[in-house]
């Protein structure tokens, strides 16, 4: 059945530029989702980094309060306190140690941390030793010296200017996130448009479809139906089509010009003849008498 194509097709142009469209969104969205998962994750490992340099500066300070507490009161409890501080602090300068391996600066302020930390541990942990061995006078005058608390002091020092350049890459990293999220809105705000517009299209497709599908060419000389590729009779189409079937009448509209053109062919078909004129004596020839010697001559 041939039908009207130019809206189809314009449909089909609009459907598949409007497919393309999306398509292309679907490839932004997953590049801006990856983009913002990856700047997430930054964020995190940032944020862990702060972490671990808050905690290590606190086990330092456990593991001072430790060493001295078991000084001053030779309460073995402080032992403990001193060991698992001390030891927590050796695992998250490790830790930290891969964290920041991407960022040179901070590295090298670490590896300062790092010998500033094993020096103020050996220290704590030889004054323990010495108020273990009965030289606790000695041990506190270790303690006393203005020597420790500047080892102390600078590792505060260091691990707070860490501190501070973690906390402008966050606001950095933050903010990438941030315009990275927007971007995916806007990227999935274009998609469900996209998507709308697709639903629209294929609504009026559908329509249009229906509506041609109701449609029957019919052939202008011979009234024969196109069905299946196949041109067959009305009669026929009815048949296959609605599985009905067909008888014949006539119409009286069709009955009266019937009638009427037969009436027109009869007239047409009567020839009036002219009246015969009454023929003139005198205009007529006599006949010779024929002679019957000459005819059996």
């Amino acid at each position: 059945m041939k039908i009207p194509h130019s809206r189809p097709i314009l449909i089909s142009f609009g459907l598949a530029s409007t497919a393309l469209v999306l398509c292309i969104l679907l490839v932004l969205e997953w590049k801006g989702g990856s983009a913002a998962v990856e700047s997430f994750e930054w964020v995190s490992h940032t944020l862990e980094v702060q972490r671990e340099l808050t905690t290590v500066e606190a086990r330092m300070s456990e593991a001072e309060s430790g060493s001295r507490g078991y000084v001053l009161t030779q309460d073995a409890g402080y032992l403990r306190q001193f060991g698992e501080a001390a030891g927590d602090v050796r695992a998250r300068l490790f830790n930290l140690r891969q964290l920041v391996a991407d960022n040179s600066a901070q590295l090298r302020r670490l590896l300062i941390i790092e010998s500033l930390s094993r020096r103020k541990i050996a220290e704590l942990d030889s004054t323990i030793k010495l108020a273990r061995s009965g030289k606790r006078d000695e041990a506190l005058g270790v303690v006393r010296t203005p020597h420790s608390d500047s080892v102390m002091t600078a590792i505060r020092s260091s691990l707070r200017s860490m501190t501070d350049e973690e906390a402008k890459i966050l606001r950095s990293r933050q903010k990438d996130l941030v315009s990275e999220l927007r971007e995916g809105d806007m990227v999935s705000l274009a998609l469900t448009g996209g998507l709308a517009i697709m639903f629209v299209a294929l609504l009026v497709l559908a329509r249009g479809a229906e509506h041609y599908r109701n449609l029957v060419t019919l052939c202008a000389w011979s009234r024969s139906v196109e069905y299946e590729g196949e041109w067959i009779s009305f009669e026929e189409y009815l048949r296959r089509k609605f599985n009905i079937s067909a008888t014949h009448s006539i119409s009286p509209d069709a009955l009266s010009q019937i009638q009427l053109e037969l009436d027109e062919d009869k007239e047409d078909k009567i020839v009036p003849i002219d009246p015969i004129e009454p023929l003139d004596p005198e205009a007529i020839e006599p006949i010779e008498p024929i002679d019957p010697k000459k005819l059996a001559s």
